[in-house]
């Protein structure tokens, strides 16, 4: 990660790494390095936090474990929490990245395991708690309809190749793997 992500001066390498990597030019860069150290003192937020926002921007339903499915998918590094650079290229794939750079994420967030493959078991868990933030029940059979469908080989397990293709192909595969059932 960046050299100075936790102090209060954003260094020259993390503003011009996420220059390069996000739709964001400096100024803009530099006005979401001072709301995340409003929010984050540490220059670090948490996964309790980020639960925490994801509960309040879901009131309706159990956000905890589709946030922290999240959480680990935006935690690029694994060291259990997100800092500015992690944040900011999150919010740029998930607000304004490619289709592909999107699908890549939502794969990753499935790949619970991160074998680079989705085995059923990932497939229920990730389909239950995008259910479970939108406050519905979600039954096994929809994971196992998915499962069947993207699993275009019937070998037992989705790799990316497969997802990212059915997906492309059904738009509404998408809002669903997107917490938007």
């Amino acid at each position: 990660m960046g050299n100075n992500s936790s102090s209060s001066c954003l260094s020259d390498e993390d503003s011009s790494f996420l220059v390069k990597h996000t739709s964001k030019g400096v100024a803009e860069i530099q006005e979401w390095h001072k709301g995340f150290l409003q929010d984050c003192p540490s220059g670090e937020l948490t996964k309790e936090q980020f639960v925490a926002m994801y509960s309040k921007m879901f009131p309706g339903g159990n956000a905890n474990k589709f946030s922290e499915n999240v959480f680990r998918t935006f935690d690029t590094n694994k060291n259990g929490t997100i800092d500015f650079r992690e944040f900011m290229l999150a919010l740029h794939v998930t607000s304004s990245g490619k289709p592909e750079e999107k699908l890549t994420w939502a794969f990753r967030m499935f790949d619970v395991d991160g074998s680079g493959d989705i085995d059923f078991n990932e497939m229920k868990r990730i389909v239950s708690a995008v259910y479970e933030i939108v406050g519905a029940d979600g039954d096994l059979g929809r994971a196992q309809e998915l499962f069947s469908k993207m699993d275009q080989n019937s070998d037992g397990s989705i790799s990316q190749e497969e997802f990212v293709a059915i997906v492309r192909k059904d738009k509404s595969l998408l809002n669903l793997l997107q917490g938007r059932a």
